[in-house]
């Protein structure tokens, strides 16, 4: 086996002006979808219906899948979108957040065909013990179960890697940046006089996930309606992720231009 050849740097790179990877997030109905179909060549891939009332350069997911089929067209189609050669400069995945919800299941499938889940959501003998590498469960079924059951909480990393392996798909999408469009939850921020501050900036994520992904993109911005415009904010806090790589971008909290955040 011929030994890898490693040549180091002797001088500093030169660094690039705008994010490849950027999450946007905000409340529902704040103007995500709306803002994205300003910015040019851009695809929008449509998990929740939000561009059904808005013009768009848009691509739908079938309605007629579940989960689990929901994300085997989802992994084509950034496959796909690889093999065509990157025919749009901005892909916007709106939202992953639905995505998140899909990998439940998702996960589930991929477990119950591992070596660890042969016996699970399986069809029971007379015992009503579930047959190892039997007939699976009908999903409509009350005992058909989430992997997210399993102890401990070890049927979460099975949906993790399935939004992580769409995450790490789509990155390699686009020409130029891919956006990723969540919702946000409230989170839970405790207080000194052992009371808890809600406070709804959390990324609508399961898990570890809220944490992992941020750290995977260049630019985290939080997405808001003023009196009618559409707003993003880069700055981070205690009570809102946020953040940004992007030097033009560090400090901005006002109008959501695309020529201001990709210059």
């Amino acid at each position: 086996m011929q030994e890898e050849q490693i040549v180091f740097p002797t001088e500093p790179h030169v660094a690039e002006v705008n994010a490849r990877t950027m999450i946007l997030f905000g409340k529902e109905k704040c103007g995500k979808t709306t803002a994205l179909t300003k910015l040019e060549n851009c695809l929008i891939i449509d998990t929740e219906e939000g561009t059904r009332l808005i013009d768009a350069l848009a691509l739908k997911v079938p309605e007629d899948r579940g989960p689990v089929g929901k994300m085997t067209w989802l992994k084509r189609v950034g496959e796909k979108l690889i093999e065509d050669g990157k025919k749009y400069d901005y892909i916007a995945l709106d939202t992953l957040s639905e995505v998140n919800d899909w990998a439940e299941w998702s996960g589930t499938f991929r477990y119950m065909n591992s070596i660890q889940g042969k016996s699970f959501n399986r069809i029971k003998d007379s015992k009503g013990l579930p047959i190892k590498g039997g007939e699976y469960l009908d999903p409509t079924s009350d005992d058909y179960q989430s992997v997210h059951s399993l102890p401990d909480g070890n049927g979460y990393k099975w949906s993790r890697e399935e939004v992580i392996r769409v995450f790490e798909l789509f990155k390699k999408a686009a020409n130029k940046c891919v956006i990723f469009v969540c919702h946000i939850e409230d989170k839970f921020l405790a207080l000194a006089d052992a009371k808890e501050l809600v406070v709804p900036t959390q990324l609508a994520l399961t898990g570890k996930l809220r944490e992992m992904l941020p750290r995977k993109v260049d630019v985290i911005g939080y997405v808001y309606n003023e009196k009618g415009e559409i707003k993003v904010n880069f700055t981070s806090s205690e009570q809102k992720t946020g953040g940004t790589r992007a030097k033009h971008l560090i400090g901005y909290n006002g109008e959501l231009d695309w020529t201001k955040v990709f210059i």
